[in-house]
């Protein structure tokens, strides 16, 4: 493991040496052009640029003593080996992250009392990269693709205007979802909450034929008058459930994923505004960014509240701070108002706030590790242990002839033990990937 970390490191170093070298050249080219009015901050942000790879460089550097001090190359009958790989893992940590040039996960070894300076760094090399560096045509076609419309949705939503709009204005008048309205406007949904309505009763009235076949489909089966009763009822039921629970549940998942982005921005945020570069500037570099997508649509908000409606940076960080569907995110913009409107240093307080959401970023790590650790030792117990007991159990009942007076066979027993555990493994899959932080 520890060689593998190593192997890491230098395969890091190799790279950002190759930065280095192309934005010296870079660098020199602008030297040696003519003075032009923004020549001096070019050749500004070139040298943090380069500053920032070097210190990246140093970082890497500093753990490579500890990394070869955990490689041993005989195995000792001692407890000191297993001490000493103890004692690095305790000051070297690995910091995940996307590799800015391949658009990859990548993972760095480094000293835990490095972490905020390696971060902060690259955070700077990724800024200087979307400064100096060639733009991609896979992404040019991507922002083509976003602008084409659905006109299959467009003609459903109009369909389902044109029936219903009348009873969902009435329903809405009654303030029925205005909960339903405050998660809509927080998660930046097109709909209105009157459209919503509608296209909510028109999906359960569609809902109702759906109802009739699967309930026909039942009696052509010879399940019972009950069962297709059953199924004609379920089907709209479960689709008014959905519709109206659809909002919460989207809203609480961008939530989590803005908090799980939200240090990692935020650090950014801090090395880009080292440069003294203005505010609201800022907010427009952050928008170019696809590093950090569900907090990006937030940050999107605001530059529109500026660029498009008039309003300064205060009262606009305000404006998206009442509507934000993340807490923490919406503490960010109050503090940075605030800070603005005292005249407080930027730089300052993005750093103090960098660290308090690292700290908690940390402890949701070690509660999702908590968390695998007791849900892996009861799937050793219920899908590994269990069914073998279970089918040992009845192999004896079946050589004693209880099982077949039971009616049960052993081939019976082992299809259903493969479908509970299938089942079990899906299910299992699915909560721990529900669960994952995506950072």
């Amino acid at each position: 493991m520890t060689i593998q970390m190593l192997k890491q490191n230098i395969e890091r170093e190799k790279q950002l040496a190759g930065e280095l070298v192309r934005f010296y050249e870079e660098y020199s080219e602008i030297y040696n052009l003519p003075n032009t009015p923004d020549k001096a901050d070019k050749m500004k942000a070139m040298v943090q640029s380069m500053t920032a790879l070097l210190q990246q460089i140093k970082i890497l550097n500093n753990a490579v003593p500890n990394l070869l001090g955990g490689i041993d190359f005989y195995k000792t009958l001692s407890e000191k080996s297993s001490a000493k790989n103890s004692d690095i893992h305790k000051e070297i940590i690995g910091v995940n992250f996307i590799d800015e040039t391949t658009k990859k996960p990548a993972q760095v070894a480094i000293k835990k009392k490095d972490e905020m300076s390696f971060l902060k760094h690259l955070a700077l090399h990724k800024f200087s990269l979307k400064l100096f560096g060639k733009k991609n045509n896979a992404e040019e076609k991507e922002i083509t693709e976003q602008k084409s419309m659905n006109n299959l949705g467009k003609a459903y939503i109009g369909w389902a205007n044109k029936f219903f709009r009348t009873y969902a204005d009435k329903l809405v008048a009654k303030n029925y979802f205005d909960k339903n309205k405050n998660d809509l406007r927080r998660i930046a949904s097109p709909f209105i909450i009157n459209s919503y309505v509608s296209v909510m009763l028109f999906s359960i009235f569609l809902s109702v034929f759906a109802g009739i076949f699967i309930a026909m489909i039942s009696l052509l089966m010879g399940l019972g008058i009950s069962v297709a009763f059953f199924a004609f009822l379920l089907v709209p039921i479960i689709t008014a459930f959905l519709f109206y629970l659809y909002p919460s549940s989207t809203r609480k998942g961008l939530e989590k994923l803005i908090n799980q982005e939200l240090p990692f921005l935020v650090i950014y945020m801090a090395a880009i505004s080292t440069s003294g570069i203005e505010p609201s500037k800022l907010f427009n570099i952050l928008v170019s960014s696809k590093d950090y997508p569900s907090t990006g649509r937030e940050i999107k908000k605001l530059t529109n509240y500026i660029n498009f409606y008039g309003y300064d940076l205060v009262s606009a960080l305000k404006a998206v701070s009442k509507n934000c569907p993340s807490e923490r995110l919406s503490q960010l913009f109050d503090g940075l108002a605030t800070t603005i409107t005292s005249g407080g240093a930027i730089v300052d307080f993005l750093n103090k706030h960098s660290e308090s959401l690292l700290f908690d970023y940390r402890l949701e790590r070690e509660k999702y590790t908590h968390i695998a650790e007791t849900f892996m030792n009861i799937y050793i117990s219920v899908v590994i242990a269990a069914p073998m007991i279970m089918m040992m159990l009845f192999i004896m009942m079946n050589l004693i002839g209880f099982g077949e007076s039971g009616g049960i066979s052993v081939s019976t027993v082992g299809v259903l033990a493969i479908l509970v555990i299938s089942a079990l493994n899906m299910g299992f899959i699915i909560f721990l990937n529900s669960k994952q932080p995506k950072f």
